[in-house]
């Protein structure tokens, strides 16, 4: 899990020193600032997420959180949570080609050769009619079928990483934030 730590007594403390800070005035500004910077993240996160990993941004939403702030020993912190777990294909948006090739195609110009789309093991009638999955067949017999998943983890925690957290981009972001909060509160 990528984890990101901003050293308050550096470039904050120069911050607060150059405004001319109070103490409250630098826990408030800074609460207020991860909060934001949480929001920022998430939101940074689907837009790039959705376009680096070719999925619909709605189902990259789905699998963020955003926990609130909290207070500890070590200072404050606010985590925003990815979902990197496999999605299964009809997230995707598959449809089925039943002419020549005989496979289902996905979001992202996805292709799975000899896949089908049925529903899945909640039944047949009611509400589960409505659970489809797409699932492909793993030897010759009829019913031995696995779910077909797009895996996410390796190359999303990868981007995550060097782009969204590891870029100068965001420590830029939380200093001007941190700056502008900090403003705001003095000239109250």
């Amino acid at each position: 899990m990528p984890f990101l730590e901003i050293d308050e007594r550096g470039s904050l403390e120069q911050v607060a020193h150059d405004l001319a800070a109070t103490q409250k005035e630098i826990d408030k500004a800074l609460a207020s600032t991860l909060s934001k910077m949480a929001t920022w993240l998430r939101a940074k996160s689907v837009r790039e997420l959705a376009k680096h990993l070719k999925l619909p941004p709605k189902e990259v939403k789905r699998r963020l959180k955003t926990f609130r702030l909290r207070r500890n020993a070590r200072g404050k912190s606010v985590t925003v949570w990815y979902g990197l777990d496999p999605m299964g294909v009809i997230h995707l948006g598959a449809w089925e080609e039943r002419a020549m090739a005989g496979g289902v195609h996905a979001f992202g110009e996805r292709f799975y050769q000899g896949a089908f789309i049925a529903n899945g093991r909640a039944g047949n009638g009611g509400a589960a009619a409505s659970n489809k999955q797409v699932f492909q067949r793993v030897g010759k017999s009829r019913l031995k079928i696995k779910k077909v998943t797009a895996d996410l983890g390796d190359e999303a925690q990868k981007y995550i990483e060097d782009h969204l957290l590891g870029g100068f981009a965001f420590e830029q972001r939380f200093y001007m934030v941190f700056e502008r909060e900090l403003k705001w509160r003095q000239s109250k």
